[in-house]
C-alpha cells in the first residue's frame, strides 16, 4: 500500500456515465476523504522506517483532527444560524401595526387618501414631483417650490391636473430637485406606512407588507410607532 502522506484531495479527472452523457468529477466527498486517510492510518507501521517517516504519520493525524474539527465547528454555526434567523424573524413579526418609513417613492392613493412623500435633501433646492399611473401617464404634477435642506414633506390630494379624482391604487413620483445654479440637488426619499402583515421568504429574507405591497426589512429606515 502506497504510504505517502494525504495532505490534499486528489484533482484527478473521473468520469461517471449518464444517460444524457459523461460527466467530469475533480473533487471527492468530505467522508471518502476520511476513508481514505483512515484506511492509510489503519494500514501502515509508524514505527517502521521502510514504512513511512513518523513525522508524516503525525501530520496525518493532526490532518485528521483538524477536519474532525472543522466539521463540528460548522454544524455549531448552523445551529446559530438557525437561531439567529428565528429570533429575527420573532423581532419581524413584532412590527406587525407599526408605522414605519421605508426607503422608496410614490403614493398609495385609498379612499382618496395618498399619503406623503418624503424628502432629505443635501441643499435647498426647487422642487418639482411628478406623479404618474401604472401605465407610465403623467397624472399631476406638484409644484412644491423653493424647499430648505433637510427633512421635507410632500402630500398630494389623489387628484389629476383638472382636480378630479383619481382610482385608488399605487402612483409613482419622480422628484426633480435643482439648486439656485440650475445643478441637481441630491436627495433621498421615503415613504411612511403602516405594516399589515410580514412574510418570510424561502431565500431567508423578510419582506413587511403594506396595503398589497412588499418592502424588505432592510428597507426600513425608522420605526415611528
Amino acid at each position: 500500500m502506497d504510504t505517502s502522506m494525504i495532505t490534499s484531495v486528489s484533482t484527478t479527472p473521473t468520469t461517471t456515465a449518464s444517460t444524457t452523457g459523461t460527466t467530469a468529477k475533480n473533487a471527492i466527498s468530505q467522508d471518502a476523504f476520511l476513508q481514505l486517510l483512515v484506511a492509510q492510518l489503519k494500514n501502515q507501521d509508524p514505527t517502521s522506517a521502510s514504512s513511512q517517516d513518523p513525522s508524516q504519520m503525525i501530520q496525518q493525524l493532526t490532518a485528521f483532527s483538524n477536519l474532525q474539527e472543522a466539521t463540528q465547528t460548522n454544524t455549531l454555526l448552523q445551529g446559530l444560524q438557525s437561531q439567529n434567523q428565528a429570533l429575527f424573524q420573532a423581532q419581524a413579526a413584532g412590527m406587525v401595526g407599526k408605522t414605519v418609513k421605508v426607503d422608496g417613492s410614490g403614493f398609495h392613493l385609498q379612499g382618496g387618501q395618498a399619503g406623503n412623500l418624503g424628502l432629505d435633501l443635501s441643499a435647498a433646492a426647487n422642487v418639482t414631483v411628478t406623479i404618474t399611473d401604472a401605465t407610465g401617464h403623467v397624472v399631476a404634477t406638484l409644484p412644491e417650490g423653493q424647499l430648505a435642506a433637510g427633512n421635507q414633506t410632500v402630500s398630494w390630494n389623489g387628484k389629476d391636473a383638472s382636480g378630479n379624482p383619481l382610482p385608488d391604487g399605487d402612483y409613482s413620483a419622480t422628484v426633480n430637485a435643482t439648486g439656485a445654479d440650475g445643478k441637481a440637488v441630491p436627495y433621498t426619499s421615503n415613504l411612511t406606512l403602516k405594516v399589515d402583515s410580514v412574510v418570510f421568504n424561502q431565500d431567508g429574507s423578510i419582506s413587511l407588507m403594506s396595503n398589497g405591497n412588499a418592502f424588505s426589512l432592510s428597507d426600513v429606515l425608522q420605526v415611528l410607532s
